[in-house]
């Protein structure tokens, strides 16, 4: 009854990283806490879900009916240096890092905060929930000393310097790390299992357990600074969910069977710091498998890069169709690495995609060789890249673009920060900005299962105005769209491709392309995620810690349904 309603909760800290928990499973309830390890055998499962999950009837209601969903804060920890140029640890318990864990009760509609956990590694920079298991999370953490009472409570990990040990505020202000974390029985059952705030014992559900740290960007030719060991972002491989059994150390290890196989990637946040592929199957150690190293800019000079550009965060989408492939942006451009060679070099596969800088990337996960990007020009547009060549573009073939099936303008006034195909139905996308703008796009016209080109009646909307074509009101497009399209129509090439798009979706193809909905958020949207267990649900988290849980409205599901 609450699907067309929006629900919010505010943390009141700056956050950046929201990620979905996976599902409880049926054999989560035999993992042993001692040493995290899953029963080999497991049991049989009654039913599988759509999702790769298997549950029996109880199970699968009580996973659809609640929903948790990880948001990591990012408060400076260290707020101050004495006299002595030391550093001085802030003892405001406020301005300590958390993950807070916020659950969505269906029956109410209310989005409540469950539990929360000290992270002990500092702010978090970029943080990434395990598909198939709730209780493992992967955070890059740092930007300043750690707490002194993680380190003695042991949540630190063991491999720490010495003198970082003995001496908390000697460590540098750009020490980060990346960690496997274990949520304390975030997999429990409904009568409490650790995760409400009304346990007698709570010391004991305040501690996350380092699972196995990744040393991502800690070489011997690594620069004194840290920063290249700064991560944007953290991948689980996708044939973890499409291959699921239930029991997650035998699908990581599954996932490294093959040479060259990997579990996660991460995603350096500067042009100095790599990409790498990691084997985590052993637990026990971290095997690098693969690793692109040496920065992401094509060698090729360019007047119009800026610095804003040249200093965007990176963004890797990993195909799942083939996931020997990811494509990742690279100032205004989308390169493409086959992780199958030994090469760390990678082949331009979109030039010039976007005018200042390519924001973000995501394959649709249901029709190969279809692509999303969104950029600072506040667009969002679809490729075709199917014809790319496999080899490395010379100069003069690296002219011609893949061609654009959809542009979609009208939604962002500012940087379109990040884009994501709905996992289930490509015919949605979301998008959200640093306007404060979070959109529902419905693109059926080059998804997997198009929709009937029959006679839509597009008034039988909300009554809000929510629903718009993508040129804007009547069809028309206003002054500050139509000055991004002409400059974002001067930085490609060919522009006949997008012209044709155009043409196509002011023709027949526009009732099927529109923007569903819009949701005004309090500030500059951090985050946007699909729920991992309702593909109709969707959650937004502004800068300032304001969570919202949005749903796909009836006639839209209706639609690509029937």
């Amino acid at each position: 009854m609450f699907t067309n309603q929006d629900v919010d909760y505010s943390l009141n800290a700056p956050c950046r990283c929201l990620g979905s928990v996976a599902p409880p499973q049926k054999s989560s309830a035999k993992i042993d806490a001692d040493d995290g390890l899953g029963d080999e055998g497991g049991g049989e499962a009654d039913i599988a879900d759509g999702w790769g999950n298997d549950y029996d009837d109880d199970d699968l209601a009580s996973s659809q009916a609640n929903q948790r969903f990880l948001v990591g804060t990012a408060i400076p920890s260290v707020s101050k240096i004495s006299d002595g140029d030391e550093l001085v640890e802030e003892a405001d318990e406020d301005r300590v890092n958390r993950l807070h864990l916020l659950k969505y009760h269906e029956d109410s509609h209310e989005l409540l905060l469950e539990s929360s956990w000290a992270h002990p590694t500092g702010e978090v920079w970029a943080m990434s929930c395990h598909p198939t298991r709730p209780d493992w999370v992967v955070t890059c953490g740092g930007g300043s000393v750690f707490a002194s009472s993680a380190i003695e409570e042991g949540c630190g990990d063991e491999n720490d310097d010495a003198a970082a040990s003995s001496d908390p505020a000697a460590a540098a202000l750009t020490q980060f790390k990346t960690t496997l974390w274990r949520i304390p029985d975030a997999g429990g059952e409904e009568s409490g299992g650790g995760l409400g705030f009304d346990d007698e014992d709570k010391s004991a559900s305040d501690t996350l357990e380092a699972v196995v740290s990744i040393p991502h960007g800690t070489t011997e030719s690594a620069s004194a600074s840290g920063w290249e060991q700064r991560v944007s972002q953290v991948l689980w491989n996708p044939l973890l969910l499409s291959a699921s059994s239930g029991d997650a150390l035998y699908d990581l290890a599954e996932t490294s069977s093959d040479d060259g196989g990997g579990n996660l990637i991460t995603v350096g946040w500067g042009k100095d710091s790599p990409i790498m592929l990691w084997d985590i199957s052993a637990l026990s150690e971290v095997k690098e498998v693969w690793s692109a190293r040496g920065g992401l800019m094509v060698p090729r000079k360019r007047s119009h890069l800026s610095a804003l550009s040249s200093a965007l965060p990176r963004k890797v989408s990993w195909d799942p169709h083939d996931v020997c492939n990811i494509l990742a942006t690279s100032g205004v451009d989308v390169v493409a690495y086959d992780m199958r060679t030994a090469s760390s070099g990678g082949r331009l596969a979109i030039r010039s995609a976007h005018r200042h800088g390519v924001a973000d990337v995501c394959h649709n996960p249901l029709l190969m060789g279809v692509v999303v990007t969104s950029g600072l020009d506040g667009i969002i547009k679809v490729w075709d890249i199917r014809g790319i060549s496999g080899e490395v573009q010379s100069q003069k073939s690296a002219r011609t673009n893949p061609p654009v099936l959809k542009v979609l303008r009208g939604g962002h006034t500012h940087f379109a920060s990040n884009v994501r195909y709905n996992p289930f139905h490509d015919q949605l996308i979301l998008s959200s900005g640093t306007e404060g703008n979070a959109n529902l796009w419905r693109v059926s016209s080059c998804s997997s299962a198009p929709l009937l080109d029959m006679a839509m009646d597009e008034d039988d909307g909300d009554g809000d105005g929510a629903e718009r074509s993508l040129y804007g009101d009547e069809g028309e497009e206003d002054e500050t769209t139509q000055e991004v399209a002409d400059e974002n129509r001067d930085a490609n090439a060919p522009s006949e491709n997008e012209e044709t798009s155009q043409k196509e979706m002011k023709g027949a193809s526009s009732s099927q392309d529109i923007r569903v909905s819009r949701l005004e958020c309090s500030d500059a949207v951090s985050r946007v995620v699909w729920s991992s267990n309702d593909p109709w649900m969707y959650m937004t988290l502004s800068c300032d810690g304001t969570v919202t849980a949005q749903f796909v409205p009836s006639k839209e599901k209706y639609r690509i349904l029937l």
